[in-house]
């Protein structure tokens, strides 16, 4: 097929085509999506998994990283495929219900949705897990506790983390991780863990790559790893406010996508040089980063990581909550969900039922492992990054019959290997999130066919922007 008449095509099918009206002002270049993705995608989360996938991984973190990465990178490619098809504020569940089937389309909306619901929960979890060590008198629960009241109170009173805190927060943690690598220099120049910049074992342990199970056990990694990267995908909601979407929202997301992955490369690499040996001596798996951070820098930046992450882990749970919350409201509101979750603070005008009922989900951080929590987490994002990529392969190669060199390449070879890629990824999580993610899908299927045969309506339509 000729490009113009691919052109012709992905015109047709954007906003014009499915009646959108255009109502919000493009006004962001890509410079603004740049730094929205990597402020929603939260630079230090490295630090989250790092303890656990070192020793999940014996040692091979960077190796984890970089399976990760290819899937995400490849996924990325096929984000910016369907924002070019489809360029209106969107998301798995859009794509697939578009370009596969509409029954497909809820079934990722819904299982996108748990992660929505989860992730207030994994920052409260995380937070509590590092703050532990440094106020170790006071148990866990209690900081669950506060962090889940304090963020609901704030919820339900309005206010809301402005995109300039964001920033700053962003750039904090930047400056952080900045510093670290040069502890990290000034620690193997005078001979402290590997003594050298250069290590292939860093990346490659030949006897603990066989020791550990091969290639599973780092698939196994990179499952617990996609955490890392929920965000890049993000930047798609901001389509309709992109000033040439198009062109801007792929380039973005490519940009967000490899340089987050290249960097955690870069840090988890770097650390593993530093501490050789820590995957099997960490005192904690949970705490291993911080270890790690108090045996090459001291305890000053130990306790310079634990305040900015936990600051971090609060304006995540704030922006993460507020946002699930009104994707609930807006269920509630059109029907597809109960009508109790489009109940509305009088006083202060915020959904506060939906508000209430996230704060309810995440006590489940009092009794979740960060393995698993975080696994849970993934279950839902690794089956939507699969979809998006066989979303690019129904939509171009198969209806848009572009089936050319080129076009077989572009959509039907590269979506097909990121698809492989992530769906490997997949299936490498821990069974406990593959019991809860199915019981979660199965429940979506009771749901789905209630819809369908019971109230003889179309799919719901599961709207996953604010």
């Amino acid at each position: 097929m000729s490009k113009d008449v691919e052109k012709n095509m992905e015109a047709k099918s954007g906003v014009e085509q499915f009646g959108y009206e255009q109502s919000l002002k493009r006004v962001l270049g890509i410079g603004p999506l740049i730094f929205y993705g990597f402020a929603y995608m939260v630079p230090l989360t490295i630090f989250t998994t790092y303890g656990i996938v070192m020793q999940s991984t014996h040692g091979m973190l960077a190796l984890a990283y970089v399976v990760a990465t290819v899937g995400m990178l490849l996924t990325a490619l096929s984000y910016g495929k369907m924002v070019k098809a489809y360029p209106i504020a969107g998301s798995v569940y859009s794509y697939a219900q578009r370009a596969i089937h509409p029954n497909v389309g809820f079934l990722s909306g819904w299982a996108i949705m748990m992660d929505y619901l989860l992730l207030p929960m994994i920052n409260y979890l995380v937070a509590s897990v590092f703050l532990h060590p440094v106020f170790p008198s006071i148990p866990t629960w209690i900081w669950i506790l506060g962090y889940i009241i304090l963020v609901t109170i704030i919820n339900i009173i309005g206010i809301r983390i402005t995109t300039w805190a964001n920033n700053v927060l962003v750039l904090i943690q930047l400056v952080f991780l900045l510093a670290l690598v040069i502890f990290i220099a000034k620690w193997l120049i005078s001979g402290g863990g590997a003594g050298t910049f250069f290590d292939w074992k860093a990346l490659f342990n030949q006897p603990e790559f066989h020791a550990g199970g091969g290639w599973p056990m780092i698939f196994g990694g990179a499952s617990i790893l996609a955490l890392s990267f929920l965000g890049f995908d993000a930047i798609t909601t901001l389509s309709e406010e992109t000033v040439n979407p198009k062109k801007n929202i792929p380039r973005a997301i490519v940009i967000v996508c490899l340089g987050g992955g290249v960097g955690f490369i870069l840090i988890s690499y770097l650390l593993e040089l530093a501490w050789p040996t820590g995957w099997a001596q960490f005192k904690t798996a949970d705490t291993g980063a911080y270890e790690i951070i108090g045996k090459v820098a001291g305890s000053f930046m130990g306790y310079f990581f634990t305040a900015a992450y936990c600051i971090g882990c609060l304006a995540s749970a704030m922006a993460s909550s507020a946002s699930a919350s009104r994707i609930l409201f807006g269920m509630g509101r059109d029907g597809v969900l109960p009508k109790f979750f489009a109940g509305v603070n009088k006083k202060f005008q915020t959904p506060i039922n939906s508000i209430i009922v996230l704060a309810i989900v995440s006590l489940t951080a009092l009794f979740l492992s960060v393995d698993t929590a975080v696994s849970f987490i993934n279950f839902g994002a690794l089956a939507g990054f699969t979809l998006v990529n066989v979303s690019v392969i129904f939509h171009y190669y198969i209806h848009g019959k572009q089936r050319d060199l080129v076009g077989t390449l572009k959509y039907l070879v590269l979506p097909l290997l990121g698809g492989c890629v992530t769906f490997a990824i997949w299936i490498s999580l821990s069974g406990a999130a593959k019991i809860l993610g199915f019981a979660w899908i199965g429940v979506g299927v009771v749901y789905l066919l209630v819809w369908l045969f019971v109230l003889k309506r179309k799919p719901p339509e599961l709207k996953m922007d604010e």
